[in-house]
């Protein structure tokens, strides 16, 4: 009996025994399972980001490529580390390579708005999908893993941004001011305001939103949290995205490779030639523009009358004669004498258009000089007459060659060589965009510039962008009415206002009272006498600053920006009158030729009331001015795993 109640013991224990080894023996199998599983999981996404990768700098860099190229990428992947060995296919079954779709298969023709971390905004968008297939091999086990992930590539109209920097942006007003639009700064926020500063829309930083001053400020201010109100919930967001614009073989986002886009490219890849016309080059807007100005490298009017002044208006399109590249530049002729053979920049540099006769004179542009008393030097600008641009776009003129007058063919210019309406012409659109170089040279005492004037009407209702790398002053209204009749001139009104931007080195505004030869507004004159008037404008713009620093590493070499609040900058004394704005202001690289430091008021100026606004018309598709930069940016939609 006792042998019997032992051996069934004995049994129930063997029992017990082999089930609890069949359960681990069970367990590590399910374990190893789950485990190749996972790791196959992992070597999927791995896939996947390696072309998501690969994508994003092409995109940065320039256009993606073919759906084709990033399907074999994960051969280019070294597994020699990973602890196990995964073969990856697409969805069909074919193996080193992964499945890479986009829809619709070329960019999408109408502006697509955004969700994810930028609700609100449009963009030109390709949307990827992404599938991924991972199986371990020499495992024992056939367990497969599949990542689908889902991304958008945008390209996002920087003028959607009420404010967007791209270095640090410094933010002290002294009067009370309020910010409607986003407001992105890919750098760090001081937030200091010395008045009630309110922010209606979301406010953002890639580094951080710190509510103290700039330490290179040398006024020293104190924060109040009484002078700062934000509207929406949880805002500042610290640690957000960077939004880059890219130049092509430059390093992305880098200040010197985003100023680029407003000089010269090289003579490789600028118009007239094929890759100046490609897309991935239309980013300099000296190939993007329609018209192309430029003047002697003396920048002054010549004394003989029959000639002018010494500037040449080029029309630019890539259809004019592709079989002849030189053709697409046309030098546009004007009523008057034709003189010499120029070029688009003849001192220093390359040329970039030879062999055409330039008119020596046209109503709408000429040279101008005055006093930069920030700056403490004398202006040498070429000088942008709106008022006169738009007669000579839609007039019909004639051209005297000597004795002969001769109609010219393709006149008005905004019918565009031929085009019978302007807006089914050859570009099959009016003339929008104009660049203008200034050959004057940058000395201790001369400042090369553009100055735009008389602006109070654009040429079309479709709006207007001047471009120049040259530092851009603007006298007087700008852009408050598209009929001479209804005006937009007052805070949030821009119902009468075209698209339009400025862009250029740095951004001065003259009221319509200032008096180029006037006892004060020459060298050593007092700025309490250059008195301004309320002046409104309405545009969009892209300058340059200067950033704020300490030349001598004490509390004596601090020099700061100026603040947004002196984006705009001044020369008069402006008390008791308002500076109206609405527009978007884009602050991407520190002034190449406007250099000097900003210096506090009553110096050479002093404050307007100051009435800023953001230009709601630019949040719409189709909105924003011609030939408006893009910032680029990857957006990840959704993502899933499973198994197979």
């Amino acid at each position: 009996m006792a042998l019997m109640i032992t051996l069934s013991f004995l049994a129930a224990t063997l029992i017990v025994f082999t089930s609890i080894m069949y359960w681990i023996s069970s367990s590590a199998r399910v374990t190893q399972q789950n485990n190749l599983f996972y790791i196959s999981q992992a070597a999927a996404q791995a896939a996947t980001e390696r072309v998501i990768a690969q994508m994003d700098r092409d995109f940065l860099y320039g256009t993606p490529n073919s759906t084709n190229v990033y399907m074999v990428l994960v051969q280019d992947i070294d597994q020699s580390s990973w602890p196990v060995q995964c073969v990856f296919s697409d969805t069909n079954g074919n193996q080193n390579q992964i499945y890479v779709s986009e829809w619709p298969l070329n960019w999408s023709t109408n502006m697509t708005y955004l969700n994810s971390q930028f609700p609100g905004l449009y963009a030109d968008v390709a949307n990827y999908n992404l599938i991924a297939v991972a199986t371990p091999t020499n495992q024992g086990y056939n367990i497969s893993a599949i990542v689908d992930e889902k991304l958008q590539l945008a390209a996002i109209p920087v003028f959607q941004f009420g404010v967007f920097y791209n270095l640090d942006l410094d933010f002290s007003p002294g009067q009370p001011l309020t910010m409607n639009g986003k407001v992105h700064c890919n750098g760090t926020i001081w937030m200091c305001p010395q008045a009630l500063a309110t922010f209606n829309d979301v406010v953002e930083a890639s580094m951080v939103v710190t509510n103290t001053d700039n330490p290179n400020d040398q006024q020293n201010l104190s924060f109040s949290s009484g002078n700062l109100s934000y509207v929406l919930a949880n805002q500042p967001v610290s640690h957000v995205d960077s939004l880059a614009l890219p130049i092509n073989g430059q390093s992305v986002n880098t200040n010197l490779s985003v100023e680029a886009i407003l000089n010269l490219p090289t003579n490789s890849i600028a118009i007239p030639g094929d890759a100046g016309f490609q897309q991935t080059n239309q980013i300099y807007l000296y190939n993007e523009c329609d018209l192309i100005i430029s003047n002697s490298s003396t920048g002054i009017n010549c004394t003989n009358s029959r000639y002018g002044t010494n500037l040449s208006v080029f029309f630019s399109d890539f259809n004019l004669s592709v079989s002849t590249p030189s053709n697409r530049l046309v030098l546009c002729t004007n009523d008057v004498q034709w003189t010499s053979i120029a070029s688009i920049k003849t001192n220093p540099g390359p040329t970039y258009v030879t062999n055409y006769l330039t008119n020596c004179y046209y109503s709408f542009v000429t040279n101008a000089t005055f006093y930069d008393f920030r700056e403490g030097k004398t202006v040498q600008a070429v000088q942008l007459n709106v008022s006169n641009l738009c007669i000579w776009l839609t007039n019909q003129l004639t051209r005297t060659n000597g004795a002969t007058t001769n109609s010219v063919a393709g006149y008005p210019w905004n019918y565009q060589l031929g085009g019978s309406d302007g807006a089914h012409g050859d570009k099959g659109r009016y003339i929008n965009s104009v660049y203008i170089y200034n050959n004057v040279q940058l000395s201790s005492s001369t400042l090369p510039a553009v100055r735009v004037v008389m602006g109070q009407r654009l040429p079309t209702s479709k709006g207007l962008t001047i471009a120049t790398p040259m530092p851009l002053y603007l006298l007087g209204d700008y852009n408050t009415t598209m009929d001479g009749v209804h005006f937009s001139k007052g805070l949030g009104n821009v119902t009468y206002a075209a698209p339009a931007a400025l862009m250029g080195d740095s951004m001065t505004i003259l009221s319509s009272s200032w008096n180029d030869n006037g006892a004060d507004y020459l060298v050593g004159g007092n700025y309490n006498n250059r008195n301004a008037s309320s002046t409104y404008i309405n545009t969009a713009c892209l300058e340059g600053i200067v950033v704020s620093t300490n030349i001598s590493g004490g509390s004596s070499g601090k020099r700061y920006s100026g603040g947004l609040e002196n984006f705009l900058r001044l020369l008069e004394d402006w008390s008791g009158n308002t500076l109206t704005y609405n527009g978007s202001i884009v602050v991407m690289f520190p002034s190449i030729y406007a250099t000097n430091y900003w210096q506090t008021p009553k110096n050479y100026y002093n404050v307007p009331t100051r009435a800023w606004g953001f230009d709601a018309n630019f949040m719409q598709p189709g909105g924003s001015p011609p030939c408006a930069p893009e910032a680029k940016a990857l957006i990840r939609g959704s993502w899933t795993a499973g198994g197979q």
